[in-house]
């Protein structure tokens, strides 16, 4: 008898609450980004433009301070998706995390640019210079690294590099002296520009393919629960369409997550990422990874010689792309 009562009661709870909630809930998504820099600017318009809502999903998207912690939660099941994980995603896969695939990015080569003194004036000037990156195997230290080998140059001996803690600080310590060069980003380098420094190279318009803003998810989640991962691709293209013709409202997105309101800098930000940068569609392909394997085999020599087609998922994007979404999108 108590079990009848205690089922009838369950039957009464579920009519109680609405269906919406329950679907809400059967396809929640909790997403976690490291830091507020623009390349998670079609995640944040997703989000706070409705598109995820649109797609009858319920996203949760987290700030996790560095794409170490978020990758932790990540192998714990406490997220489901961490962007910008693309080198850390790789290094789990080599340490045995073979559930692992990186599975998009909007961003496909390096957001940072090489900035000098006046007195530098071409790049062959950098010879016995110094050259200030964030900290010693960073993203940032390897683009340096593999700019500087492309010059012609041998980090560390023809050219000096130097620790100096964060983005915000290089800037200063140019203008103060302590270095002749500079690795900038995002929009450190706008500032450069404002006090006069020269622009030596621009990373991002290098040709480089690097999977900068890459999408890490479980295989077995995005195997799963397929419907809700090409629900959330599909809001990702709908929030960079959005960006792409709506820059006032874009802007304002940008300002409320970096927490910017010079209108000077967010422009030059916005248009540097959203015109220059976002690609329309979210895909991943191997050539993207192959700077990340580099990059992981400066810690892990099993990077070295790796497929990069292992460590990636094309399915979810090209499922959306086959579908006709991306076409019928821009044809509005």
């Amino acid at each position: 008898m108590q079990k009848k009562s205690f089922a009838a009661v369950l039957f009464l709870i579920s009519l109680l609450v609405p269906a919406g909630e329950l679907t809400a809930a059967e396809r929640s998504v909790r997403v976690a980004y490291p830091a507020p820099t623009a390349s998670f600017l079609p995640l944040w318009t997703a989000h706070d433009a409705g598109f995820f809502k649109k797609h009858n999903l319920a996203v949760e998207i987290i700030q996790v301070g560095s794409s170490t912690r978020g990758m932790a939660a990540l192998l714990a099941g406490q997220i489901d998706v961490l962007a910008g994980g693309g080198t850390g995603g790789i290094v789990a896969q080599l340490q045995g995390y073979s559930d692992l695939a990186i599975f998009g990015t909007n961003v496909h080569t390096w957001v940072f640019a090489v900035y000098a003194v006046p007195s530098i004036k071409e790049i062959s000037q950098l010879r016995g210079k110094k050259l200030a990156v964030t900290r010693f195997g960073g993203t940032m230290d390897f683009a340096a690294r593999h700019f500087l080998k492309s010059q012609g140059f041998e980090p560390g001996k023809d050219v000096i590099l130097i620790q100096i803690g964060s983005s915000a600080d290089i800037v200063p310590a140019m203008a103060n002296g302590l270095v002749e060069s500079g690795v900038m980003s995002v929009p450190y380098l706008f500032a450069a520009r404002k006090l006069g420094l020269r622009e030596l190279a621009d990373l991002s318009q290098s040709g480089i393919r690097y999977a900068q803003a890459a999408l890490v998810a479980k295989r077995s989640f995005l195997k799963e629960k397929r419907e809700v991962i090409t629900g959330f691709i599909r809001a990702l293209v709908e929030a960079t369409h959005y960006l792409k013709t709506r820059p006032a409202d874009g802007m304002r997105v940008l300002g409320r997550y970096t927490r910017t309101d010079d209108e000077d800098i967010l422009k030059q930000a916005y248009h540097y990422h959203v015109d220059r940068l976002l690609s329309r569609i979210p895909e991943i392909r191997p050539e993207d990874v192959r700077l990340l394997l580099e990059e992981a085999a400066l810690t892990n020599p099993k990077a070295r010689g790796a497929n990069p087609q292992d460590f990636i998922d094309e399915g979810p994007v090209r499922e959306v792309v086959r579908s006709g979404f991306v076409d019928q999108l821009y044809r509005k």
